[in-house]
């Protein structure tokens, strides 16, 4: 929770700076405050002891419980300029529960949701020709609950795929730190999105990741969309994003890994290494059925369906990407009218298949661009080594299986506004979602890795 600490002191400087240069012609917006709080439970699952994926535990039955707390405070300078600053906290669980007091005992730690400037540009700041929006904020461009938002949340080498996080639900979006310019074109018909983002989630961090994104709006109730990432082009250390050591490092005239156990460099091959350094792309679709159709009984946007694919990694990389279909995954999302009932329920699936698992062991563990688990023994992914070809007939249907499992996933996502500012969330799940062990290490795997796990967790949040 460390990081968490320096951007709250950081806002705090920021918040400090601004009320002092611009307060008096600052117009401030109503205080907003809020809370919220989760409870559920992995119904089936396994939990990771942080990114050791030999250190597992069942997670059957494990109760899972969070409550967080936010102050917003905002305010517009001179029409154009708006300032944007979210504080808050966090009261956490360590997951899996061991022997130790320190995977019992609840955590806390201080936040900050945004910190942003957004500047409006042109004649009438309401109707602005661009946009300009800087800091640390969110950036969401689908209709996605839980699945999908590929472009940015997801990585490239490896491309991990997330959900979930410090938030159990709401959270399909990107915390971004750095700068976006919009800018709309024919009366809104079309929007381009242009990012310089410096990588937080992923390592290696701190690199700088350029990014373009249009949205098309051709027909009314018809959106399209696409976008193109550039991950990690400006590093200050451009030597780490391709690691000269022996476990990143495959033979050319094999195109095999040269080793999997770690260890420096060799010269005895012609030989390359693997690089987080890549391109992902997007496109995406959504249909307002409901508008299209032009029915009575569903309110605009209730009755929608949408869709996403990336692919993650453009250029092929020797054996762990060499098959671009191992690196798009595709998301569906359904939007279901209830008649009053609720005011959101949604449902998603995600289809996925590749040979590794959604891993995030070696690059957090090791900082290297590889799909496996820290340790892990490639020939297992090999079904044509020797190592694998000498194995029972029980043993191989446990490696296929070991790679199979997690080819396909889904949400079903509710909402209910019970009152003004207070709403009930609901949320089933086999997704990506990674819990944090007592030192804030997200797990390797996600939870919920086979068919049959799934979790629940539902939602009480009020603000004022």
């Amino acid at each position: 929770m460390k990081k968490n600490t320096v951007r709250f002191f950081q806002a705090a400087v920021f918040a400090t700076i601004f009320t002092g240069v611009a307060s008096a012609e600052l117009v401030r917006n109503p205080t907003q405050v809020g809370a919220a709080f989760d409870v559920g439970q992995i119904v089936k699952g396994t939990l990771y002891d942080g990114s050791d994926v030999t250190s597992k535990f069942k997670g059957d039955d494990q109760q899972i419980a969070r409550t967080g707390v936010y102050l917003t405070e905002s305010g517009t300078y001179n029409d154009r300029l708006s300032i944007y600053l979210t504080v808050g906290g966090l009261f956490w669980y360590a997951l899996p529960e061991g022997s130790s007091f320190q995977t019992h005992r609840i955590y806390f730690g201080p936040g900050v949701g945004q910190a942003q400037g957004v500047y409006a540009f042109g004649e009438d700041p309401a109707k602005p020709a661009a946009t300009l929006q800087f800091g640390l904020f969110g950036h969401k461009y689908s209709d996605a609950v839980n699945l999908g938002e590929y472009l940015y949340r997801s990585g490239t080498y490896p491309g991990v795929l997330t959900s979930g996080g410090w938030s159990y639900i709401n959270a399909a979006s990107y915390m971004a730190q750095g700068a976006r310019v919009t800018v709309p074109m024919l009366n809104g018909m079309v929007t381009n999105d242009f990012t310089m983002y410096m990588e937080r989630d992923l390592e290696p961090t701190n690199d700088f990741t350029p990014g373009y994104a249009v949205t098309a709006k051709p027909l009314p109730f018809v959106e399209l969309g696409a976008g193109v990432v550039w991950s990690h082009a400006l590093s200050l250390s451009p030597s780490r994003l391709a690691p000269k050591k022996l476990a990143n490092e495959y033979s050319k005239a094999t195109q095999r890994p040269s080793n999997n156990a770690g260890g420096a460099a060799t010269d005895t091959c012609p030989c390359g290494y693997y690089t987080f350094k890549g391109f992902k792309t997007m496109a995406r679709a959504s249909v307002d059925i409901g508008s299209a159709l032009g029915v009575d009984w569903a309110k605009p946007g209730e009755f929608k369906a949408y869709s996403e694919i990336a692919l993650l990694g453009v250029e092929d990389q020797p054996y762990y990407y060499e098959k671009k279909a191992e690196r798009m995954p595709v998301m569906f999302g359904l939007d279901i009218p209830t008649f009053g009932l609720l005011n959101k329920l949604a449902f998603e699936m995600e289809y996925h298949k590749s040979r590794f698992s959604n891993t995030n062991g070696t690059l957090v563990q090791n900082q290297l661009p590889l799909p496996i688990n820290n340790g892990e023994d490639i020939s297992v992914y090999d079904l044509n080594s020797a190592y694998y070809t000498s194995y029972t007939a029980d043993q191989k249907d446990s490696v296929a299986d070991l790679w199979k499992k997690d080819d396909w996933k889904w949400t079903v996502y509710a909402r209910k506004e019970v009152t003004k500012g207070v709403s009930i969330y609901a949320q089933a799940a086999n997704d990506h979602l990674r819990h944090f062990n007592f030192t804030a290490t997200p797990s390797a795997l996600p939870a919920t890795t086979r068919p049959s796990d799934w979790y629940y967790v539902l939602r009480l949040e009020f603000g004022i």
